[in-house]
């Protein structure tokens, strides 16, 4: 996930390097810090990253994983940012889980089986324990160290709730691409949570190829949704993973809400059947979404104009990540 552009700067809230009474007390340690931010993370999120390093904050991890760098801290909320992009805030992630989760829940029958790939912080896995007509999930995400995190990090796992300690829950440490194209079982709900495809590498995740291999793990009624970015700040990003599902063979739906840290974020519902919006009440699951869930699926015409740019992206045509950083620039 990707820090808006127009979001104030974080210097308002947590101060300058220098008090302006000249206390250069932790300069030499705030200095080092900073200049730990991996630069291959959002540029927006760098720099307020780098604010907050000036600023008051307890780190509660930072480290180098297999595949990223990781970095768990507290301000006056709690934050985690992978290579230096802004991942979640406590102050708003339920806005962003509850859309996730729910929206798909409210608009399937029974679901007792969920595949959950990326996700490793625990958070989505949080809002579908709370169904208990959900028997496994299934988590596969390939960073052991941030499931590790998630499941020993006390203000994590105060975050998440325990949730890797539910016995419904099974985690595979693994390449998401392996699994699926090994996966023999169907799931009821497919969650994909991975992370935005700024690199050629993470626009792998998205493509046409992975999409028709996941068909195969769904049930005849289930659903797949994926995170689909800032619509805001990448509006084609955002139609084209719409698009490459249906290239794939699903029938689509989209939907978006709005999330402080990360501006007006997006999802794409994905189903062997035309979907409807006919939702199910689960009352008490969720404290952010609306009363009326359909307003979630109305666009303002300057959104729906990106929608004829949109383009599939296949292994052999690899490009969200090239129409990603091209719109975030």
């Amino acid at each position: 996930m990707s820090r808006r552009k127009n979001e104030p700067w974080l210097a308002d809230q947590f101060g300058p390097l220098n008090d302006g009474e000249g206390n250069r007390r932790n300069h030499m340690k705030i200095k080092r810090d900073i200049e730990r931010v991996d630069s291959s993370g959002d540029e927006w999120d760098r720099v307020g990253l780098k604010e907050i390093l000036a600023g008051d904050h307890t780190n509660l991890y930072q480290g180098q994983s297999k595949f990223q760098d990781i970095h768990l801290l507290c301000t006056e909320d709690i934050r985690l940012y992978l290579n230096g992009q802004l991942q979640f805030s406590s102050v708003d992630e339920r806005i962003y889980h509850e859309a996730f989760v729910h929206i798909p829940f409210a608009l399937t029958g029974s679901v007792q089986s969920v595949l959950v790939l990326g996700g490793g912080d625990g958070l989505a896995l949080r809002e579908i324990l709370k169904y208990q007509e959900v028997r496994t999930i299934d988590l596969v995400d390939i960073d052991s160290k941030m499931v590790e995190l998630a499941s020993e990090n006390q203000e994590l796992v105060n975050l998440n709730e325990r949730a890797f300690f539910d016995k419904r829950v099974s985690t595979y440490i693994k390449d998401a691409r392996v699994f699926v194209k090994s996966n023999r079982k169907v799931y009821d709900l497919i969650i994909i949570d991975f992370p935005d495809p700024s690199n050629e590498l993470l626009a792998g995740l998205y493509t046409v190829e992975l999409f028709e291999e996941l068909y195969d793990s769904l049930s005849a009624a289930g659903l797949i949704v994926c995170q689909s970015n800032a619509l805001d700040a990448a509006p084609t990003v955002f139609w084209s993973i719409g698009l490459t599902f249906e290239r794939a063979g699903f029938y689509t739906d989209q939907y978006h809400t709005i999330i402080p840290s990360f501006g007006d974020w997006g999802f794409t519902l994905a189903s062997k059947k035309r979907l409807s919006r006919r939702f199910t009440k689960r009352n008490g699951f969720h404290r952010t979404l609306p009363a009326e869930m359909r307003s979630l699926f109305e666009f303002q015409p300057d959104y729906l104009h990106y929608k004829k740019r949109a383009s599939v992206n296949s292994q052999r045509n690899l490009n969200l990540h090239t129409i990603f950083n091209e719109e975030n620039a």
